[in-house]
């Protein structure tokens, strides 16, 4: 018998070996959990219409190191708790809430990328600051630190 994952054609990521995944042009829905405890995953694309990172998306995921988020998306709790390795976050946008532990166990030194011409710096780095509770490096889409707008 299917699970109900099965029946809706979602693939089962957790047991997916690519190191890369590409799902910016993808219409697959992101359950939550789907990643959770994949050893093999480093970078990830989501897919542009996701409003949501779901909650435990990729907790557990010990070699994630990069992930392209979409614009303005809210980040559900643990999301990328765990993830060990994780360095690297692109915004194409902006970043709507984030979690209070959506980073949990995460590196402290996670870099912000943003891919904007639009995009206030200083602004930016605030909220996400504000929601995650510490300081963060922002850095340009070719990976200059940006620096105070004023």
């Amino acid at each position: 018998m299917k699970t109900n994952e099965e029946n809706r054609g979602i693939p089962n990521w957790m047991r997916y070996k690519s190191a890369s995944i590409d799902l910016s042009g993808s219409e697959t829905y992101l359950f939550p959990g789907a990643f959770y405890g994949n050893r093999y995953i480093e970078r990830v694309i989501l897919p542009e219409w996701a409003e949501t990172v779901p909650r435990n998306l990729f907790k557990g995921c010990t070699k994630l190191k990069e992930v392209t988020l979409p614009a303005d998306s809210d980040i559900s709790e643990s999301a990328f708790e765990g993830c060990v390795a994780l360095t690297d976050i692109y915004l194409p946008l902006c970043i709507g809430n984030i979690a209070a532990n959506a980073f949990k166990g995460c590196p402290e030194n996670i870099r912000f990328h943003v891919n904007s011409p639009i995009i206030i710096p200083e602004k930016l780095r605030q909220h996400i600051e504000k929601e995650l509770g510490r300081s963060i490096e922002l850095y340009d889409n070719i990976g200059g630190k940006l620096r105070n707008s004023f």
